[in-house]
């Protein structure tokens, strides 16, 4: 996976350094040509071309490719440049005349049986403007047939840049024409317009690609050419009308192909996936009201003011998959162990916070997870720890959390493993049918909506677009949907029972404030409450109301002593001493609970800086 990823960032790369080496010295914004037909055959040119540059250039060139076309004929014949002019930045047009020794301007032209090409020296600088307008002609460009006559003819072959803005007009000799068909064939998009009453055609494109040809075909009556000495023998008009209805029927096939594609097969596909993923939503959202139901836990949960149970809020925060970041789990451990009395806290002034005291001073009957924080905190020594080495990354307990913050979640996850509630077989097959869903939508979608964009540029059928913003919105919210679902189911019923009494714990913290009951707590509770509300995110409210009814009903703190660290250091203590630990000491939250020390390097921070040039 990583390889592929590496070379997909390598082709990545190199085609956006492709893309601006290309694009770096020059652009053609607009691109205009006046064919005038005359009646020997000859077409007189007016070529317009519009420059923009990004670098010094010493001119520009034009070529003219001579062969004959596959109609026969003889080969077109160069009818020689009449004039070429330029425009600067807006200023006037300038003539340019041959190249002479020592001029900086002038034109100069090379030409061979096959093609002729026009250098013209002009010096330029960067992002100056150019208008450059050639004037010349091509004999041979009309053959004359028995019925009618023909033009055959690349307009546009070999362009090193992509052109825009292009209109070419091919207009007749004698108005209106009475028989005027005309056909394009190029991969860019545009169209054709045949004004047999000007008699001329129009063709139109918003751009054309580098080295990307426009041909053009038509046939007209060949009393517009009368003095044409290209003459062939047959029967013309029939031949090139079916040979561009024959194109034309391959070329509705694919358009009626990509409409079958783009507006039923592909997004029937889809919505058969779509189908799918809503009905595991509600296949799993159903196996669990079920499993409740079994359990007696369907209803809302009811405010619950007793601890459901008391084995630590990191085995909790384990076991009832609440997902608490682990710096809050560090955190509610201390805390917990602080009202347990297995730890002290103590301080000389209230108002120096920083110098506050972790002492170890009891370690009887402590599970292994508590052992193995008592050693990442304080070590094997219990050396006394200092509020402010939370903050410095170099500080003792700063390495030793780094060091030693696997092996804490191990043992958490192995005594949370004999405790467990989780129906783990349950639990891993809605997991993995859900993972295989998710994957099989993702890429369906991705890959339609990738099809659609093909096809509609193909096409130019705009409404694949819609059909495609259509998959992305539907396909995201159902990937949502499925997403966020849960599918931990627990035991029934004592696993879903004790989830239930968590809930509601945990809607009696957070609604603590709007209490007016203050005796339904054990004052001796209040400290486990403080501690298992950092798991739940509500440590800095329950702390709030606690004070109040504190003050109201005249009670002493001195046996309380995590809530007497909320009163004497500040209702956001436990708040920011996590936040200490997770970004002072570089924690990092998402290392699994499998366990494994903190890994080097950086994941991605902000900042930093680099540079290049080729």
């Amino acid at each position: 996976m990583k390889t592929i990823a590496k070379l997909t960032m390598a082709v990545l790369f190199s085609l956006l350094v492709g893309i601006k080496v290309v694009q770096a010295d020059y652009h053609i914004t607009n691109y205009q040509q006046q064919v005038q037909i005359g009646q020997d055959g000859t077409a007189k040119i007016d070529k317009t071309v519009t420059y923009k540059f990004d670098d010094d250039m010493n001119g520009v060139y034009l070529k003219e490719k001579l062969m004959r076309s596959n109609s026969g004929g003889q080969p077109y014949q160069w009818g020689g440049m009449q004039s070429v002019v330029i425009s600067k930045n807006g200023g006037q047009f300038q003539s340019v005349a041959v190249h002479k020794n020592g001029s900086d301007i002038g034109y100069v032209e090379s030409k061979t049986d096959t093609h002729v090409q026009e250098k013209v020296y002009y010096p330029i600088k960067a992002h100056d403007k150019i208008i450059v307008k050639y004037t010349y002609q091509l004999k041979n460009i009309v053959i004359n047939w028995d019925d009618v006559a023909e033009i055959n003819w690349l307009i546009i072959d070999d362009w090193d840049r992509p052109l825009k803005q292009i209109k070419i007009v091919v207009s007749l000799p004698q108005k209106p024409a009475k028989t005027l068909k005309g056909w394009v064939h190029s991969g860019a998009k545009g169209q054709i317009d045949v004004d047999k009453e000007n008699a001329r055609l129009v063709i139109t494109a918003f751009d054309v690609k580098a080295n990307e040809k426009l041909e053009l075909r038509a046939y007209f009556d060949k009393a517009q050419t009368p003095a044409n000495t290209n003459i062939q023998a047959g029967q013309r008009a029939k031949t090139i009308s079916q040979t561009e209805a024959q194109k034309a029927i391959k070329h509705n096939q694919k358009l009626r192909l990509i409409a079958i594609f783009g507006f039923i097969i592909i997004p029937v596909i889809v919505l058969g996936m779509v189908i799918l993923t809503l009905w595991d939503v509600f296949h799993i959202r159903a196996k669990l009201r079920r499993a409740k139901q079994r359990s007696g836990v369907d209803q809302t949960a009811v405010h619950i003011y007793e601890l459901p149970n008391d084995l630590g809020p990191a085995i909790i925060n384990d076991r009832i998959q609440q997902r608490a970041e682990m710096p809050q789990v560090i955190v509610a451990t201390l805390m917990d162990l602080i009202a347990r009395r297995k730890i002290t806290i103590t301080y000389q002034d209230v108002r120096d916070v920083d110098q506050a005291l972790y002492q170890v001073i009891n370690e009887d009957n402590l599970a292994d997870f508590e052992m193995s924080f008592m050693t990442m905190i304080f070590g094997k020594k219990r050396e006394p720890v200092h509020q402010d080495d939370f903050q410095k990354p170099e500080s003792r307990v700063s390495r030793r959390i780094r060091q030693k913050i696997g092996q804490f979640q191990r043992d958490v996850a192995d005594e949370s493993i004999k405790k467990t509630i989780i129906d783990a077989r349950t639990t891993r097959k809605m997991t993995h049918d859900k993972i295989a869903i998710l994957s099989v939508l993702s890429f369906i979608s991705v890959s339609a909506m990738i099809a659609l964009i093909v096809m509609a540029n193909y096409s130019d059928i705009w409404q694949l677009w819609l059909v495609s913003g259509a998959i992305l919105v539907l396909s995201s919210a159902s990937l949502v949907m499925l997403g966020i679902q849960s599918t931990t189911f627990f035991t029934e019923p004592d696993g879903f029972v004790e989830k239930w009494q968590w809930a509601g714990f945990a809607s009696m913290l957070h609604d603590i404030a709007k209490l007016n009951d203050k005796t339904v707590l054990d004052v001796q509770l209040w400290d486990k409450l403080l501690a298992y509300a950092v798991i739940f995110g509500e440590a800095k409210t329950v702390a709030k109301t606690l004070k109040v009814w504190a003050n109201d009903m005249n009670i002493s703190t001195t046996s309380l002593p995590v809530y007497m660290i909320y009163s004497s250091f500040g209702m956001n203590w436990s708040s920011n001493l996590t936040s200490h630990i997770q970004t002072d000491v570089s924690f990092d939250s998402n290392v699994s609970g499998s366990g494994g020390s903190f890994s080097g390097g950086y994941s991605g921070g902000g900042g930093g800086g680099g540079g290049g040039a080729f």
